[in-house]
């Protein structure tokens, strides 16, 4: 019998981390360190700076009293892949008066471990989601501050209560909110975007929930969206993101925020992701199976 054929070899290619996994996974492995220690240190020095920085105009009250108001009532959310906690706080937000301030609380200590994310962080990229939101001037992330909880360092992120009721106006405003919201996940990796993800609330907002699986360093992303693949951005959501690309002052205090947060790979890996959307405001296309998230229905 004859050898069999030889395959032709690919062409070597420069590696971008944000692009190619084989470079960033070995990073990630690298990042994840000793683990809740490198955790609370990370935690502790995002908190020192305060839970208004970086906060949307008008988010800073509800961002304080996340981070410091005490709590009056806790109560599980089961069901969930990791361990959330619905607070009731002794705080009332001069928007909602007379009603308790509410938030969802993910504790460090309830993560699961996954194979592909570095241990103890999903909360810290909760909250750098939010980050990334506010610094777009979206509105789409409910504001997520750093808490020190009852079951130590996670995050607390302001309960939203869903609207009941829609017409068909109110489709059409929040179909035109979804692709910001896809724009919004394109920036920050987002690898889990389900239908449940994503509510309208009692103002007729699209709101983007649970954000953790998000800010890896190498193309992760998973959307309910994915049929916007291909799609050129809105003209407003494009100019959003034109205007942080193009302002080096208020980008480079975004990743210093964020360098609260998250790895020097994955902060990088977000600024190129910033570069090549304001540069090309086309929605990427992803694969038809590996671009849904689990349970995307």
């Amino acid at each position: 019998m004859g050898a069999a054929p030889r395959r032709p070899r690919r062409p070597t290619k420069r590696l971008r981390p944000h692009l190619d996994p084989g470079a960033a996974r070995l990073i990630i492995d690298d990042v994840s360190g000793p683990g809740a220690a490198r955790a609370r240190h990370r935690f502790e020095a995002a908190f020192a700076a305060g839970p208004a920085d970086g906060a949307a105009p008008g988010d800073e009250e509800a961002m304080t009293a996340l981070a410091t108001a005490a709590v009056r009532r806790i109560g599980e959310i089961p069901y969930g892949s990791n361990a959330v906690f619905l607070l009731e706080l002794e705080a009332e937000l001069a928007a909602v008066p007379g009603e308790p301030l509410r938030a969802i609380y993910k504790p460090m200590r309830g993560e699961r471990a996954l194979w592909d994310f570095p241990r103890n962080t999903l909360f810290l990229r909760e909250a750098a989601a939010y980050l990334v939101d506010a610094g777009l001037g979206m509105g789409h992330v409910p504001p997520t501050a750093l808490r020190d909880g009852p079951f130590g360092p996670g995050s607390a992120q302001l309960f939203v209560h869903a609207s009941e009721q829609s017409d068909d106006a109110d489709r059409s405003g929040l179909e035109s909110e979804l692709w910001d919201v896809a724009a919004l996940d394109v920036l920050i990796n987002n690898a889990d975007r389900k239908r449940s993800h994503l509510m309208a609330d009692r103002e007729g907002r699209v709101r983007a929930i649970d954000n953790a699986l998000t800010f890896l360093p190498y193309p992760r992303q998973r959307t309910a969206l994915i049929s916007l693949g291909g799609e050129r951005l809105p003209k407003v959501t494009a100019a959003r993101v034109q205007a942080l690309a193009g302002d080096p002052e208020r980008l480079a205090a975004l990743r210093e925020r964020l360098a609260r947060l998250l790895s020097v790979v994955e902060i990088d890996a977000f600024g190129h992701r910033v570069e090549e959307l304001a540069a090309d405001p086309t929605y990427p296309l992803l694969d038809d199976w590996e671009g849904r998230p689990f349970e995307w229905w």
